[in-house]
């Protein structure tokens, strides 16, 4: 909820935001370069600035297409 906030807060003053999610392949890195404290973990990050344009309609495929049922 919170990130939805924030996402929504800076789109209501016009600027763009994109959340990003990681998986453990960079913790080390990122760590190092942030000073990060050992027992912290990375879980996604929102970078944020002036949006250049609207964001492009994204397709989606419907779920039946999407998903596999096995009985």
């Amino acid at each position: 909820m919170l990130q939805y906030i924030i996402w929504t807060g800076l789109a209501a003053m016009g600027i763009g935001a994109n959340l990003q999610h990681y998986n453990p392949l960079i913790d080390t890195e990122v760590a190092k370069a942030f000073n990060l404290p050992p027992n912290w973990k990375l879980v996604a990050q929102m970078p944020f600035g002036i949006a250049l344009g609207e964001a492009p309609v994204k397709e989606m495929i419907p779920p039946e297409q999407r998903r596999k049922v096995f009985y």
